[in-house]
């Protein structure tokens, strides 16, 4: 079905039958598995019983995608490729990599798994896909990534694709490709021309109400609500789900075989409104998404930008929607200052009609002072950037974990030189505190205070 290539596949194919190493940034729905799957489908000798690419991905669900893609354009060269990922049987995977795919796409963790096992041989590998590698390090695959990278032959072409690149991407690239060229797809229209972003400023009480206003208001064709957990997830689909019945939900808490039914379900169009964690932000090509709602501000720049990247795809427009606390203000203006752009404020909770866009969006983004803002604190660690391997997303891993606080209570993480200062909200900073100074950040115990 393919009558002409996209830029990202136009730009990148020639180098790879080439035998170059790339680092291809390229945003989400822009093509980038058929940039590489199509000249290593190419490339690959059918008639010869080995392992000859891997492909590592974020998710299983990314991974699944990613399998069905080379499965339909190698399918008459004979091509055999397997998709492995966790919560399914390793000795399941272990009968079927004992077929010897020329192919596997898999998940870090289950690969290194299989490596250990020694259920199967990379000694002919000739490629290697880093796929959304920003997000397998947002995730905390370092390791694991290292580790499978470390069993493939150095005599490889290693390609490495995402949507954004950050300095850990940089830092994997430089040390694990050979002077590679880079290729960075700049798309003509701006991001709010493509996909119209906006954000209402909400209170935590009347978030499920006003979040059925705007279901009610934008009447999404199919859209999807990204929340930050998967208690979240259930709270509001128990809620919506008694509103209306095309709603359902989607998080890894879910039976792997129940969430592959939901997705063929939301993709056929048997439910309208998908609620989920950023699970689905990767992988996940449904056609026909105009909405995606952020029910709470993601905790790193990059998520937002995979989230709104689920709508918008290729020749589509979609509206992306983005519900801000008060104790979310601080990170939302640091989404902005990532987008390098504003998000228009359609409404505070002071009118929470989405029908009257506030006429000044800076003032409709202040919020009224409230006593859960008023009840701010600071926690201190003698730890930063120079100093420490702290990273944001393991120090709001350990916060949110710490029982009896929630989201709303967190607020700016700013990772410094040598020291970090974390925002606490709702005078939850002494029970904070506490669990940092006993249990630490992965097992890590700094000096911390109160300041």
């Amino acid at each position: 079905g393919f009558q002409s290539p996209l830029e990202v596949q136009e730009e990148a194919i020639p180098k790879i039958l080439e035998g170059k190493d790339l680092t291809v940034k390229s945003r989400t729905g822009s093509g980038k598995t058929g940039a590489f799957a199509i000249p290593i489908c190419e490339m690959i000798d059918s008639e010869l019983e080995a392992v000859q690419a891997v492909i590592m991905a974020p998710t299983r669900e990314l991974a699944q995608q990613v399998r069905e893609d080379i499965n339909d354009i190698g399918k008459y060269k004979g091509i055999k490729s397997i998709a492995l990922y966790g919560n399914q049987l390793m000795e399941i995977q272990r009968k079927a990599l004992k077929d010897i795919p020329h192919i596997i796409v898999s998940t870090p963790g289950r690969l290194m798994d299989h490596i250990m096992n020694k259920n199967v041989k990379l000694s002919n590998v000739k490629f290697l896909v880093l796929d959304e590698a920003d997000e397998m390090l947002l995730m905390g695959f370092k390791d694991q990534l290292e580790y499978v990278i470390a069993k493939i032959p150095e005599e490889r072409t290693t390609l490495l694709f995402s949507a954004t690149i950050n300095e850990e991407v940089k830092e994997i690239a430089e040390k694990y490709l050979n002077n590679p060229e880079n290729i960075e797809i700049e798309f003509e229209e701006n991001p709010l021309e493509k996909i119209e972003q906006l954000y209402y400023a909400v209170e935590g009480l009347k978030k499920v109400d006003f979040m059925k206003k705007v279901i009610k208001y934008e009447k999404p064709q199919k859209g999807i609500i990204f929340c930050n957990t998967k208690e979240q997830v259930d709270n509001l689909y128990t809620i919506l789900k008694k509103w209306d019945n095309a709603v359902c939900a989607f998080h890894c808490g879910v039976d792997q075989t129940e969430r592959q039914e939901i997705l063929k379900d939301f993709k056929k169009g048997q439910y309208r409104i998908l609620i989920a964690t950023d699970l689905a932000a990767r992988g996940i090509h449904v056609v026909g998404i105009t909405h995606v709602i952020n029910y709470s501000v993601p905790f790193e720049p990059e998520q937002y930008v995979h989230r709104i990247g689920r709508t918008g795809r290729v020749d589509e427009k979609g509206v992306a929607i983005t519900f801000v606390m008060p104790s979310e203000m601080d990170r939302f203006r640091e989404l902005e200052d990532f987008l390098g752009y504003k998000i228009p404020c359609k409404g505070g909770y002071v009118n929470t009609s989405p029908k009257v866009p506030m006429k000044n969006r800076r003032d409709a983004g202040r919020f009224k002072d409230t006593g859960n803002r008023k009840r701010a604190g600071i926690i201190r660690i003698e730890a930063g950037r120079s100093n420490s391997s702290l990273q944001t997303r393991d120090i709001l891993y350990t916060i949110r974990n710490i029982s009896g606080v929630t989201n709303e209570n967190i607020g700016k993480v700013d990772i410094k030189d040598k020291i970090t200062e974390i925002v606490i909200y709702g005078g939850k900073e002494e029970e904070v505190l506490k669990e940092l100074k006993k249990k630490g950040i992965k097992k890590k115990i700094y000096k911390i205070k109160k300041i």
